[in-house]
């Protein structure tokens, strides 16, 4: 199994990505942002998109997702804390691991010893609760985290400190809290992405 971490920029620093198998079969997580990057990975590579993850409902994490409408897809939905489910496709077996907190319907997704983890867990810090999320399971989300093996290799769903580290670091970095620059940062980026997706809406 091979992973493609594709810098696709979106609303913030986002990153798609593509797990390969055999046969270039491959799976896409959280198809978002420029989707030349992510057609040309595809075609360099020859790949087969077998299946299609998102980790949560927000937009900057499936706003290409019509493309790839004709694979099949899992869109997640609300469940508890370290409710898991098993996915297998051809070669490929994954664990959705719901861990909600970011939004309510956030997952992770654990495929042999790398954990996805979209806007739960960065390399430094965590997703804000602001956007549909809850403060009290995002902290018994990151608390069912820690109880897995720490050696694992986490990608985020943003370049926030990081494009790749291994759990563990990413625990001991969950503490740090944005500062209010970057919180209010953050808010005005919000809205100029959603007015900018309202537009192609209208168009």
């Amino acid at each position: 199994m091979k992973v493609i971490q594709i810098p696709v920029n979106g609303f913030d620093n986002n990153f798609s990505y593509l797990i390969i198998g055999k046969n270039n079969e491959s799976i896409l997580i959280d198809p978002t942002g420029d989707l030349n990057k992510i057609l040309k990975e595809i075609n360099n590579n020859n790949l087969k998109i077998v299946l299609v993850l998102l980790t949560h409902s927000h937009p900057d994490h499936s706003e290409n997702l019509n493309y790839f409408s004709n694979v099949k897809a899992i869109i997640p939905k609300k469940g508890l804390v370290g409710e898991e489910e098993s996915i297998k496709i051809n070669e490929f077996i994954i664990k959705l691991i719901h861990l909600p907190g970011h939004t309510k319907d956030s997952v992770v997704y654990l495929l042999e010893n790398n954990l996805f983890s979209g806007d739960t867990l960065f390399c430094r810090g965590i997703g804000t609760t602001t956007y549909g999320g809850n403060e009290i399971d995002l902290k018994n989300s990151l608390n069912f985290l820690s109880s897995l093996n720490k050696k694992i290799v986490l990608w985020p769903g943003h370049n926030y400190g990081g494009n790749s580290c291994t759990l563990k670091e990413a625990l001991i970095n969950s503490k740090i809290k944005p500062s209010k620059k970057t919180l209010d940062l953050i808010k005005s980026k919000v809205k100029k992405y959603e007015l900018k997706s309202s537009k192609k809406v209208r168009e």
